[in-house]
């Protein structure tokens, strides 16, 4: 019999993290009362045999504030408690961690030379029903949101004093699955106010969903199980104008966190193609949905297939008409959707879409990139004054690249799927400096341009050839030490072809030293990249800041190969698996042990 699981601490302050006693600790449903949450805990299909966790006391300090603490009455843990909120006292938790940042900034390595890899096991878990649980915790850099949220219909001639027409339009329940927004702290001179100005029209967003939602469901004419979960969505509100809005809104105050190919400064949400304005909804939905446990679950495996489906069939029927993303705006925005349902399903907990993507779509994409000719798509050199729009959608080209390259790269980690790309077609330009990319005007683009002429390693090829060598001299090292967090983040995914190579193939001690030698080269780059960043700072790194976890698994992985432990672990076979249970279980198992070549 299993014993009692303590609270999870927080890895910053190591106290208890707060969480309500009213949401079931391993599916997150919410429930009114306590006592419903622990019976449905007991049985819930997610639990997968784990311990429940240890029942608390009223009053118990390391799961009430202070003030119910001293009283022993029970306490819903929240910022202020419901009690302290009634009695309109000041609620503090000397022994309780509400602090989101300490789950969100970079920590440095732990002073026994290993990380905790609480990233990659929050990932992994089996019963979280995407990866995106991460992101969902991530704090919100801006609390910018889109002038038409705020903007009163000037159609509907309401009348003060009379119900505005507007809300009979709206699905009640997304009204109530929106996410509180600071409306007092937007200014009117907003950083992406290109993002925010209003629809041309009031009925623009009305009639791109309408168009969406009717190609959607032509496509699901003939394929019962799949316009079952489509109508599911109609049901739920998904199609709707609130839904849209707040979910893109969600998307973006989170755009940290994978850096996707949209550059937010130009993006106009009239004019984008139907594909990716669905690509960056859906998103924000599963960011959503972990925001607001308590809501219907929108993104059914079948209803994500019909996007998927809608927006790779775009992808095919401009590739075979040779139409190019360099040469089509369109075909890049559809490039951008196409990298955005990889990493969403890829990032989803559902055994066929995750080997769909891996299989199908990841290479079907990659195809079209490499006969477009942009895998190894460079910056022209220039003189003078560049123009800011070309620039853009060059960088973008080379950013549907990088991000093809990322989700290959997860696959083959999570999976054990053979990446499908090579370190050595990497010969593109790394994605420029985020003060670049994020420049929003022509005049803060040319201040920024000069900064462009990096020195070597200006390609993932090249950086992953110089960590390799055998040589590395005291200028090779300064040169490598200019490069950023990002860099070093796709930087990783190349390092990540060597290590699969090791573990899969018949290799040489040689070959085996020379990997692991440029992963501690690795490392000593990350720490000094890492104490350049101002520590107020790090939590914005987003998905980029776990690179160190993924290297030290990765070390791990060689360590093991070809050991007696390797022939008792499932992953460590080195066969494809699309459950991420296998993948959960060797990181528990064996990723937190100390390494055997620790302090090499």
């Amino acid at each position: 019999m299993s014993t009692p699981q303590q609270a999870p601490q927080c890895p910053t302050c190591n106290k208890p993290i707060a969480f309500s006693r009213n949401e079931c600790p391993f599916c997150h449903k919410s429930f009114s009362r306590v006592d419903a949450s622990t019976r449905h805990a007991r049985s819930c299909p997610a639990r997968k045999g784990r311990a429940l966790l240890r029942h608390i006391k009223p009053g118990k300090k390391s799961r009430a504030c202070d003030n119910c603490a001293r009283l022993h009455l029970s306490c819903n843990a929240e910022v202020p408690c419901a009690r302290c909120s009634a009695r309109q006292v000041a609620c503090n938790y000397s022994t309780l961690c509400h602090d989101i940042s300490h789950r969100a900034v970079a920590g440095e390595l732990p002073k026994d030379g290993r990380h905790s890899l609480s990233f990659l096991l929050r990932a992994s878990d089996p019963s979280h029903n995407s990866m995106d649980v991460n992101v969902a915790a991530e704090p919100e850099r801006t609390l910018e949101e889109p002038t038409w949220s705020r903007q009163e219909s000037e159609t509907t001639g309401w009348v003060p004093g009379t119900v505005d027409p507007k809300f009979l339009l709206l699905n009640l329940s997304d009204m109530l699955l929106d996410e509180p927004l600071d409306y007092e702290s937007t200014k009117s001179d907003l950083q992406f106010q290109s993002i925010f100005d209003p629809p041309s029209a009031t009925n623009t967003l009305t009639t791109r969903i309408a168009a969406l939602s009717s190609s959607l469901q032509s496509m699901a004419t003939n394929k019962p199980h799949l316009k079952e979960e489509l109508d599911y969505s109609f049901q739920r509100g998904f199609f709707t104008v609130s839904h849209f809005q707040n979910a893109f809104i969600i998307f973006f105050r989170r755009r940290h966190y994978h850096k996707p190919p949209i550059h937010w400064p130009t993006f106009d949400l009239d004019k984008i193609a139907s594909h990716l304005l669905l690509a960056a909804v859906l998103t924000g939905t599963a960011y959503l949905q972990y925001l607001d446990r308590s809501s219907q679950n929108l993104l059914t495996a079948s209803f994500l297939e019909v996007a998927e489906k809608y927006i790779f069939k775009e992808v095919k029927r401009l590739a075979d008409q040779n139409i190019t993303p360099l040469a089509s705006r369109h075909m890049l925005e559809v490039c951008q959707a196409a990298v955005l349902m990889n990493s969403l399903e890829g990032s989803t907990n559902h055994i066929e879409g995750r080997r769909r993507i891996a299989s199908k779509r990841i290479p079907t994409l990659l195809a079209v990139l490499r006969k477009a000719g942009i895998v190894g798509l460079k910056h022209e050199p220039h003189q003078g004054e560049m123009d800011w729009d070309s620039f853009i959608h060059r960088e973008t080209c080379i950013r549907v690249v990088s991000w093809t390259f990322v989700n290959d790269s997860l696959m083959s980690l999570f999976c054990n799927h053979p990446p499908a790309m090579t370190v050595k077609e990497m010969t593109g330009h790394i994605p420029c400096r985020s003060e670049l990319w994020e420049a929003n005007s022509k005049a803060s683009f040319q201040q920024h341009i000069n900064d462009l002429a990096g020195s070597y390693p200006l390609t993932c090829n090249e950086a992953v050839s110089g960590l390799l060598a055998q040589s590395w001299t005291c200028s090779t090292k300064e040169s490598f030490g200019r490069l950023d967090i990002s860099d070093l983040f796709f930087i990783s995914g190349g390092l990540m072809r060597h290590v699969f190579h090791c573990r899969t193939s018949v290799v040489t001690p040689d070959y085996t030293a020379m990997v692991l030698r440029a992963l501690d080269r690795w490392d000593c780059l990350w720490v000094n990249a890492l104490a350049r960043v101002p520590v107020d700072e790090r939590r914005w790194l987003g998905i980029a800041r776990h690179s160190p976890e993924v290297v030290a698994i990765s070390r791990r992985t060689i360590e093991l190969s070809r050991t007696k432990e390797a022939e008792d672990s499932a992953y460590l076979q080195c066969v494809a698996t699309y459950d991420s249970a296998i993948f959960h279980e060797f990181v528990q198992k064996y990723g937190l042990r100390e390494s055997a070549t620790s302090g090499r």
